[in-house]
């Protein structure tokens, strides 16, 4: 049986075969605490070949300087987590040795353990007779004293005291730049007071060397705050001379959309996207950007009134909000229907934020030139003021309440698609809901103004708190609808073209 021994920020970990876990979440066996380290970095495994490192989290490992994501550890390993000059982690592994599940040493623990002759090495053959030797040269100032019988080290080591140079410091080893004892070979003479190799110290503290070849330039989330850092003055230099005031609008909610989509997609964990997802999403985009200007402004602009009454609050409601979801809706009957696939409802529920993002996007680039015309016509504070956070309004929170109403509608889609026994309950209740609180907030609104704290507290608060549950509950509720004899099989209506003479449900 082999033990595999870690050394790792001044302690010495000891385990018997099995699995040996590395990371950054506390839950691992060896915990690093650095922010280039994953949270679940590697796992050390015992297999028929002896232990392997497999790397389980993005960051990388590298091993005498290059990037491994496996490798065998048959002696002794040298590695450090994230970057070349990462924390690093000395592993080695100790045949024929009986391992306890987990020993852990720390500080002169450590040193002690090192310095003790091995277990089994000393039951094995009695001490050998003293002879006498000649005394040896005392250690230099900064060295331990080495014990008797101190077990050998890795071929390749001039001393088990003293590493090679270029070998990761351990606890128990001198500390840099002590001068190393008479007689020790390959040392290199130590530089003179003073003297400093700039090139050397330059690139510690900035290497741009390792920068470049570290893959952790290819996650998303660090690649996105370059744009979002510099698209602010890129607006500001390409439409300084645009005289149509709905250039802000469209520019700053573009901006702003992909960042309430983020927090929605972490918000409603949906299933890994690919190809097919992705193009879904962008079908959902182009077709809300047609129907919006060819259909919902035109509903809105011969059904309703210019006093918003409830009525009227309520056409605008279901006119707007079945513009979200009908894509949605088509998108999954196709899918279904072509492909014979279905989504996890949770992945329609993302797909109708997307509406909703679009739809919020498109609605404040025609009100924002409105909000800014306040500024430009009336000049004293209070006018500039209420201008500016009517743009603000719509800007920053259009786009994310239409995603909200939207995320509930895809949520009910999703539902009714996949079992279509209540598809058309589940389908008007997924429209209803939302509908009728657009139509709440719009009417609200109306007759409240300037006061909008009920619309804040009420129907606001009402719509965040349901599209917050259903987040939370949707893998939950669909595992409750699919055990639920009352949701599968085939549509009630169908059953009735069907099989005329059966009773419904059978």
């Amino acid at each position: 049986m082999s033990e595999l021994q870690i050394s790792f920020d001044g302690r010495l970990y000891r385990y018997g075969p099995g699995t040996v876990r590395v990371g950054r979440s506390a839950d691992n066996d060896i915990v690093v605490s650095d922010p280039t380290v994953s949270r679940k970095h590697a796992q050390l495994t015992f297999e028929a070949d002896g232990w392997t490192w497999q790397n389980a989290g993005q960051s990388p490992t590298f091993l005498r300087g290059q990037p491994v994501a496996r490798f065998g550890v048959a002696d002794l390993a040298d590695i450090t987590l994230g970057s070349p000059q990462g924390p690093a982690i000395r592993i080695q592994v100790v045949p024929d040795a009986v391992a306890p599940v987990k020993t852990e040493l720390a500080g002169p623990a450590l040193v002690a353990e090192l310095a003790a002759p091995p277990p089994a090495a000393a039951a094995a053959s009695p001490a050998p007779a003293q002879s006498p030797a000649a005394p040896a040269a005392p250690p230099a100032p900064g060295y331990p004293q080495q014990a008797p019988g101190y077990p050998q080290q890795a071929p390749g080591y001039a001393s088990p005291a003293y590493p090679p140079p270029g070998a990761i410091p351990q606890p128990g080893y001198p500390p840099a730049g002590a001068v190393p004892p008479p007689g020790m070979p390959g040392w290199p003479a130590p530089p003179p007071p003073g003297h400093l190799e700039m090139g050397s110290f330059f690139q510690t503290l900035v290497p741009v060397k390792s920068w470049l070849h570290d893959k952790g330039w290819r996650q998303g989330l660090r690649l996105l705050i370059i744009p979002y850092a510099l698209l602010p003055l890129i607006f500001v230099q390409l439409f300084s001379m645009s005289g149509n005031l709905a250039t802000p609008g469209w520019t700053y909610g573009i901006y702003i959309a992909p960042l309430w989509l983020l927090a929605f997609w972490y918000m409603i964990r949906p299933p890994r996207w690919r190809g097919l997802e992705v193009g879904i999403a962008i079908g959902i985009v182009i077709w809300e950007f047609i129907w919006l200007h060819v259909v919902t402004i035109y509903i809105n602009d011969h059904f309703v009134g210019r006093h918003l009454s409830l009525p009227g609050a309520l056409i605008v409601g279901y006119n707007e909000e079945t513009s979200k979801a009908l894509p949605v809706l088509v998108a999954a009957a196709l899918l279904l229907g072509i492909r014979k696939k279905k989504l996890d409802p949770r992945t329609w529920m993302l797909m109708g934020t997307i509406a909703g993002l679009t739809f919020g996007v498109i609605e404040q680039s025609i009100y924002t030139p409105a909000a800014l015309s306040i500024i430009v016509q009336y000049h004293f504070a209070q006018a500039a003021v209420l201008g500016e956070l009517e743009f603000a309004f719509r800007v920053f929170v259009d786009g994310f309440q239409h995603a909200v109403w939207a995320g509930i509608s895809g949520f009910f889609i999703g539902l009714a698609i996949n079992y279509p026994r209540r598809r058309i309950p589940l389908l008007l209740l997924g429209i209803s809901i939302p509908a009728v609180l657009h139509a709440l907030n719009d009417w609200t609104l109306t007759i409240f103004f300037p006061s909008v704290w009920f619309t804040v507290f009420v129907i606001q608060g009402l719509s965040l708190l349901l599209f917050l549950g259903y987040t939370l509950s949707a893998e939950q509720i669909e595992r409750r609808v699919r055990r639920n004899p009352a949701f599968r099989g085939q549509s009630i209506l169908m059953e009735r073209f069907s099989e005329p003479g059966a009773a419904p449900g059978t």
